[in-house]
């Protein structure tokens, strides 16, 4: 496990962006895991089961600890816990108190032992990724955090399911159907997944994924147009030419604000075995 050592404490992507108008309601989605925050906007959504994978072991301690406090804090204390940093930053008596898996709450108080109890040193240390971190922007890009719909999320943790896998995408099997799936910036890392003809290669997976997924949000590329492209899937014209018929839906940038500046979210169709 000494290779997987960064959690990302929330997303990275404008999530409110594009899921404000899915409705989830009773349907099954399979999702990366990350900072949990699919997850828990899926949750919101309705979902009645998600599966969610990553190949880092850790992202699946923080998703425990996130739902956790979501059952038994209110909106501030979550806020005051997880959010912001300051003196109540992952609070020892707090995350000792929490209702989560042993082996995950094992985690987090032995992990707190080693800064003495000291959480915000915990989340200043090298466990999180925190490089631009910006609590209110956080905010707009999860529909989770206000108080009507962190409620919402409340009591639908009630009845859903939700399972984890520790796998990388490109060996991840489906072995039952799913309405969504939403793989975030995975896209970004293709070159460290695949040693070469990476777009290729993602491609023939998205198309597996096809036959088990009616809807695949495959690639969430920040700063959409940006003439300087960081890898092939910022390259529109040469996706729609090895993808075939998608969907984009542009929204506004979880980069430093800019009007004049778009994310967007790729999504193709897929369907079950029998192409329905």
């Amino acid at each position: 496990m000494e290779r997987f050592n960064s959690i990302y404490l929330f997303t990275t992507e404008n999530i409110a962006g594009y899921m404000k108008d899915l409705n989830l309601h009773n349907k099954k989605v399979i999702t990366v895991t990350g900072s949990g925050d699919h997850v828990i906007n899926a949750v919101l959504k309705g979902a009645k089961k998600i599966t969610t994978f990553d190949v880092n072991p850790l992202t699946k301690y923080y998703l425990d600890l996130k739902l956790a406090a979501i059952k038994d804090l209110s909106l501030d204390e979550f806020k005051e816990l997880l959010l912001y940093e300051n003196k109540n930053s992952f609070a020892y008596e707090v995350i000792k108190k929490l209702d989560m898996d042993k082996e995950s709450k094992k985690f987090w108080l032995d992990s707190l032992e080693k800064f003495n109890q000291n959480g915000l040193l915990l989340r200043k240390s090298t466990l999180f990724n925190t490089k631009y971190f910006d609590a209110s922007r956080k905010i707009k890009e999860n529909l989770y955090l206000d108080e009507e719909n962190y409620a919402i999320v409340k009591d639908n943790l009630k009845d859903v399911d939700i399972e984890f896998i520790e796998k990388n995408i490109k060996d991840l099997e489906l072995n039952e159907e799913y309405d969504y799936m939403f793989l975030s910036n995975i896209s970004d890392y293709l070159k460290d997944i695949y040693e070469e003809n990476y777009l290729d290669k993602y491609q023939e997976l998205i198309s597996k994924f096809k036959t088990k997924v009616k809807n695949i949000y495959f690639a969430y590329v920040y700063d959409f147009g940006n003439d300087s492209s960081r890898s092939d899937i910022d390259k529109f014209d040469l996706v729609v030419e090895k993808f075939g018929k998608i969907k984009k839906i542009e929204i506004s940038t979880a980069l430093i604000p800019n009007n004049n500046r778009k994310d967007a979210v790729m999504i193709i169709e897929g369907g079950n075995e029998n192409g329905k």
